[in-house]
Order: structure tokens, then sequence, then C-alpha cells
């Protein structure tokens, strides 16, 4: 059982199951590890800590990074469009195309699947996620963030999303919010001290730097972990 990443089943998956199994209920080694397997669901702030060899997915042998290229545009065109790079033969190709069309999205990857959040439909700022499966060829919907944002800033820490700043329609935002795969469920975080739009999110050393945006008044050169 050490060998089987029980964290990253379903939180339904592990109560409805894994914990109704006779030999795992009668195993003290097999219910501490259903325990962790808990512990890294209902913590989410402490996944930095919980992590082991059983909560990061298994690498497919021989597989290389690929860069995405998703959805994007103009004034005059939005595109749901997606394509990818791939290193070892040094090739663009087309990959599906998203179900929304996005400009100004917020991109990141958690885990085995690439996330596209919020953006700009050409009409309207967006809420709506939706996230896209490489071994199927397939995006599917995520449930949708508490605000609107384009413009925003999207990096993955620990397993889980955030999404940080950008515009809802009517102001620039210092509100931020955080995504959990594993239960489908986004949870405000404390705010920027910084309106920023535009603003460009990453993780280095276990904490998120946003850094520079749009203000709506000035572009801006400072920066906030």
């Amino acid at each position: 059982m050490k060998c089987v990443r029980l964290p990253l089943l379903s939180r339904d998956f592990l109560l409805g199951h894994v914990d109704a199994e006779s030999l795992v209920r009668h195993h003290p080694d097999c219910k501490d590890l259903l325990i962790e397997a808990l512990k890294f669901h209902l913590l989410p702030e402490q996944r930095g800590v919980l992590g082991t060899s059983r909560t990061r997915p298994r690498r497919c042998e021989g597989a290389g990074p690929v860069l995405f290229a998703v959805g994007g545009g103009s004034l005059f065109a939005i595109h749901g469009d997606c394509e990818a790079y791939d290193m070892r033969t040094d090739r663009w190709h087309m990959v599906a195309s998203m179900s929304t069309r996005r400009a100004r999205v917020g991109v990141a990857a958690v885990g085995n699947r690439l996330y596209a959040v919020g953006g700009y439909d050409g009409t309207s700022d967006l809420a709506t996620v939706e996230s896209y499966d490489p071994v199927t060829n397939t995006w599917q919907p995520e449930v949708s963030m508490g605000t609107r944002r384009s413009c925003l800033g999207v990096a993955a820490l620990h397993g889980l999303l955030y999404a940080a700043g950008g515009y809802d329609g009517a102001s620039c935002l210092n509100s931020a919010e955080r995504y959990d795969p594993l239960t489908g469920t986004w949870t405000s975080i404390a705010a920027m001290s910084t309106r920023r739009r535009y603003v460009r999110v990453a993780m280095l050393d276990g904490n998120l730097y946003a850094v520079g945006g749009y203000d709506s008044s000035s572009h801006l050169a400072t920066v906030e972990k």
C-alpha cells in the first residue's frame, strides 16, 4: 500500500472505498497511509510540508517538457485555439481548442493538467476555468472563480492553483483566490497590498511573487510576495 499514491485519489473514493476496506481498517500501517492521504486533502495550506513520494504524480518515461500557447487575440478577434511546442522534435502542433475563447487569460500547470483561468471573451471578463488533459487531448470545465478576472496573474504552488489581481470589467483588483483541484473548491486568500492588472505571478522557494502590473493609473515597478 505504501507504493500506492492514495493522496492523489479523490476524497470521496478514499472515504467510500479505501476506508471501507476491512484489510485497510485492520492494519495499522494501512490506516496510517489513509490518514496521511486524508490530511493531504483536509490541510491544503500544509501540502508543502506533507509532501512525499506518494503526493507526486508519476512521470512518464521518455516524456519531455512541452510549451503551450493558449488563446489570445486582439481587439478584433479572440481565440480559443491552442498549440504545443515539443522540444524533442522542435515543432509546434495544434491541440484541442478551449471551449471558450479567451484573451488576457491566466495559465498554469498543476500535476499533469493545464489550467486556463479567467480571461476576456470579447464581450465580458470571465470567472470560468477549464483544464486540458494531454493524454486525451480534451478540455474539461472546472469550478468557476468567485470573481471575474482578466489580465490576472496565475501560478501553481504545492498542487494548488493561485489567481491574483486582474480586472473584473469595472475595477482593477488586488484580491486573490486559490483553487484545490482535489476538492474542486476556490478559497479567498489574503489580498495584495496593491491593485494590479496585467500582473505576473511566479513561484520561488515556497513563496508566490506578484511582479509589476498596472493599477489603473500607472504602470508598476513594485513587487510583493
